[in-house]
């Protein structure tokens, strides 16, 4: 009879465990509710309204962030040339390429890119192999700024702050994990290099990642017009110029 007690006890116990931490956790999505605009609203029309902050914050443009009336001076007066308003219509133009290409898993336009066709296409090869569908639509960009100017062992390097949007779509083994119902609003950081110095560029590979587009190994200097390994003929890079070296969001 004890032991039966006991055992009551226990499951007792443990009931009321479970009630409490049930308890805590309904007041924890209450108050996440409260501060999120839901906490004068039913349970059924909850949906509703995270839908309507979802289209909220799909037109909600952000801003790039940068300095660019502090960085502008010092680039004109080491490339008296530069010209910002290019170096924006290009950033526009590659990123717009990088999206196309990554949404039909098209390689050929990626030598438009070089600095980063490598990366790409090994990116596109994962996409194939592993069932994976990403699309980019309606993309339109907003506002860039001048982020970031350095200039280290022969290399400049300027990044390019752009505010954009477009509609994602994310298809893994055919289940969609981003269904593009809403747009993004986003923000990349980009970066474009000039090698002012190949004599100090001494750290190239760390900088710039090319490959051979046909057997994939590493182009080890900047005058290398054949492929070590296989002899194909290697597109020459032109590094007296900006080029596009990197993207990422942010």
């Amino acid at each position: 009879m004890k032991g039966l007690i006991i055992f009551f006890g226990i499951v007792v116990g443990i009931f009321l465990f479970l009630c409490v931490i049930a308890l805590i956790i309904w007041l924890k999505i209450k108050k996440a509710a409260r501060q999120a605009g839901l906490g004068n609203i039913k349970l059924n029309e909850v949906g509703n309204k995270i839908d309507e902050l979802k289209r909220e914050d799909s037109m909600r443009v952000r801003s790039a962030s940068g300095m660019t009336k502090i960085l502008l001076p010092n680039i004109l007066r080491d490339f008296p040339e530069f010209n910002e308003h290019r170096l924006y219509n290009m950033t526009e133009e590659d990123l717009r390429l990088i999206f196309d290409a990554l949404t039909n898993n098209d390689k050929v336009k990626l030598d438009k890119v070089p600095l980063l066709q490598s990366s790409l296409i090994s990116l596109i090869d994962d996409h194939l192999n592993n069932h994976v569908e990403v699309s980019y639509s309606d993309i339109k960009f907003h506002d860039f700024a001048l982020k970031d100017y350095t200039k280290i062992d022969g290399v400049a390097t300027v990044t390019v702050s752009v505010s954009l949007e477009y509609y994602y779509r994310l298809k893994r083994n055919d289940v969609v994990e981003e269904s593009g119902k809403y747009k993004k609003q986003t923000r990349y950081a980009c970066n474009f290099i000039y090698v002012y110095d190949e004599s100090l560029f001494k750290d190239y590979q760390n900088v710039v990642a090319t490959n051979c587009p046909n057997c994939g190994a590493v182009i080890k200097s900047l005058g290398h017009k054949y492929c070590d390994y296989c002899g194909t003929a290697i597109k020459e890079i032109n590094l007296k110029a900006w080029a596009f070296s990197s993207y990422k969001e942010y």
